[in-house]
């Protein structure tokens, strides 16, 4: 019954002051308070007629007060049953002076060396003497192994915990200081590694706000860059209703593409900024602890912001530009139909090969096996290109080679982009005119061949 009592004590508390009620008494409406609450409550005002606190009921006068001795005995009850604490469960602190059943402690004393239930610690609170003490949330209090005494030192010439005969002892002569100064030293080093937790944190929480806003307005680019298509192949007559699937079929190829990367880089991000939240965690908790020992023993295993694991941030950029593919759609529909399929070859070339796994691996979008992965050094061009103006050396451009905008080039064909003349990069993928090149300013930048040079 006590612990039934225990776990509905919510119901006795009176709903004038909010504690336990004292002396209860019932008022005709069935409500009960406090004797002295509902009696202070009617006499605020004086002038209006006694009502209910609860249910604002209203009586002509004030109803006799009597104590509900029934009451009286199950908050009797349920006072000592909240006195008397709850049973230590296995891992926790256990009270040193409770005997039959060790009950929770719920405080420790660093003078007494032990620990107490609520109970037992209530001398602690009335005894003059005991007020002094100093009291911490219950733990078990560690000791000197070889003097048994409490470990009040920190020895910083052996990185370790000691007591005040170990500082006159095998510790005489290092430097120590106490184990509350070194702490708050230690303290501040600790407060100063979440803020750069934090500061990683939030960078990261924009970068990958930013990457949602790109993949975002990359997306919108591919919707228009559908609808235009759709506009501009409308108007066309049946025979070229099969290139037009083509040409949608390949722009959601690019999207899929561009989304595996996007997918990939934001959860990059998230599992970064987890393992920061972490190690954020797990220093409030050792800031929060009152046990120096606790704190100093558990403070060098704590990861520093510099020490944490992070990937280098890669940034996503479009490997086509849609607005330029609208644009060579558009040109199109002015053209007979005997160039169809040239000039849909010169659209569907930045396509074919959709991008460099490593220097030499390449993915290839056929037909009949969509994103197969193969070998350049196997691979040949279908489509040949116009080599007429273009050098030996620009001819013999390879994959792995390092390149730059020609000095002459004023305004390269694909548009700059964060590129200049100085930018150095290297050469990812080749695709007939077209390769794929990436630079320090700028990853996965599309470039004309006639444009580019080799850099010795």
């Amino acid at each position: 019954m006590a612990e039934s009592l225990f776990q509905t004590k919510d119901q006795y508390n009176c709903s004038v002051c909010l504690e336990l009620m004292k002396d209860p008494a019932t008022i005709p409406c069935g409500h009960s308070y406090c004797m002295s609450c509902i009696k202070a409550y009617w006499e605020q005002d004086e002038f209006s007629r006694p009502r209910c606190p609860q249910c604002r009921h209203e009586f002509h006068t004030k109803p006799a007060l009597n104590k509900n001795t029934m009451l009286a005995e199950i908050l009797e009850k349920l006072r000592n049953t909240t006195l008397q604490g709850s049973p230590a469960q296995p891992g926790e602190v256990v009270c040193d002076l409770c005997t039959d059943i060790k009950l929770r402690a719920v405080r420790s004393c660093l003078e007494c060396r032990a620990s107490y239930c609520e109970t037992h610690l209530q001398p602690h609170y009335d005894i003059p003497a005991l007020k002094k003490h100093k009291l911490v949330v219950a733990t078990e209090i560690q000791t000197c192994p070889r003097h048994d005494k409490l470990l009040e030192a920190f020895c910083r010439t052996d990185n370790m915990c000691i007591c005040l005969s170990c500082v006159m002892d095998e510790h005489k002569g290092h430097d120590t200081v106490s184990s509350a100064a070194e702490r708050d030293e230690k303290q501040v080093t600790l407060q100063a590694n979440k803020l750069k937790f934090v500061e990683k944190r939030i960078e990261k929480e924009k970068q990958l706000q930013e990457l949602r806003e790109a993949t975002e307005a990359h997306a919108q680019s591919t919707q228009q860059t559908v609808e235009d298509t759709e506009l501009a192949f409308s108007s066309l007559i049946t025979s070229l209703e099969k290139s037009f699937s083509e040409v949608i079929e390949k722009i959601r190829a690019q999207e899929e593409s561009y989304m595996d990367r996007s997918a990939d880089l934001q959860e990059q991000l998230e599992l970064e900024i987890a393992m920061l939240m972490g190690h954020e965690d797990i220093t409030d908790k050792l800031l929060q602890t009152e046990d120096n020992v606790y704190f100093l023993q558990n403070f060098e295993s704590m990861s520093s912001p510099s020490g944490a694991e992070e990937l280098p941030y890669q940034t996503l950029e479009p490997v086509v530009s849609f607005s330029d593919m609208s644009n060579k759609v558009s040109e199109f529909k002015t053209k007979l139909e005997i160039f169809c399929k040239q000039e849909l070859d010169n659209i569907f070339a930045k396509f074919l090969i959709k991008v460099a796994v490593n220097d030499e691996t390449v993915i290839v979008n056929f037909p009949e096996h969509k994103n197969w992965k193969g070998l350049l050094s196997e691979m040949e061009r279908v489509t040949a290109a116009d080599d007429s103006g273009i050098s030996a050396q620009q001819r013999n451009i390879k994959v792995g080679d390092q390149v730059r905008v020609k000095p002459s080039v004023n305004n390269p064909k694909r548009s700059w982009g964060r590129v200049n003349h100085q930018s150095v990069g290297v050469v990812k993928s080749l695709a007939g005119e077209e390769m794929t090149v990436d630079f320090p300013e700028h990853s996965g930048w599309i470039g004309v061949v006639s444009e580019m040079e080799i850099v010795s």
